[in-house]
């Protein structure tokens, strides 16, 4: 059985949608799922996870991570894996990861394979040449790190039950976290955020959302 950690994206106080997505692929690989919040929203978060047949939620607390920055995120999930030495770590493919897992993926040492649209055991096939072909990638590494495109998963289909949670300490003091935590970036009423999109419903010359 393979041990698989799901980092999970915070959205102004509930998961990201693109972190169900994730959940539900990791349930789909198998094995024991171990997920990780991290932040000052994370008791609501965890209480969203509960309801989930996973093993259990990590839950990292820092006032130097409040909420998202690159730096503090980095150290944490670095931390939490070379402390619990995940077979496989599983993440949304958001504008927050592409951010940040790079640089956990240099740190530790292990293949991050991104934007990834479908699974067929250790065969991991992403789009290329703006999704004209798909390329099918593997690794001969023991570990890996997984971004799941958009609706590569549906959140609907997460198996749900009972899980638990438990409390993380991390190392970290204000030399290793430089960047300061703010608020999450929110789109003006005249943009749109496709990542936060439950449906798109029209693409032409203008876009335009259903959030449902």
């Amino acid at each position: 059985m393979i041990n698989i950690l799901v980092v999970v994206e915070d959205n102004r106080g509930s998961m990201h949608r693109m972190s169900k997505e994730a959940i539900a692929g990791a349930q789909k690989i198998g094995g024991s799922i171990t997920a990780l919040v991290i932040g000052d929203n994370s008791d609501a978060i965890v209480d969203e996870l509960s309801s989930i047949a996973i093993e259990k939620t990590l839950v990292v607390k820092h006032e130097l991570v409040s909420s998202y920055n690159s730096d503090g995120y980095t150290e944490i999930v670095t931390q939490v894996i070379e402390s619990t030495s995940p077979d496989m770590l599983v993440i949304g493919h958001t504008y927050q990861t592409r951010d940040f897992m790079p640089r956990v993926s240099a740190r530790i040492d292990i293949p991050f394979i991104p934007d990834i649209i479908m699974v067929e055991q250790d065969s991991y096939t992403k789009q290329v040449l703006n999704s004209k072909l798909n390329s099918s990638v593997s690794s001969l590494s023991d570990k890996k790190i997984l971004s799941f495109q958009s609706a590569c998963f549906s959140a609907e289909d997460i198996l749900t039950g009972r899980s638990s949670s438990q409390n993380f300490d991390v190392d970290l003091d204000p030399s290793m976290v430089r960047s300061i935590s703010e608020e999450p970036f929110q789109e003006s009423a005249a943009e749109v955020d496709l990542e936060s999109a439950e449906l798109i419903v029209s693409v032409g010359r203008g876009i335009e959302k259903e959030d449902n």
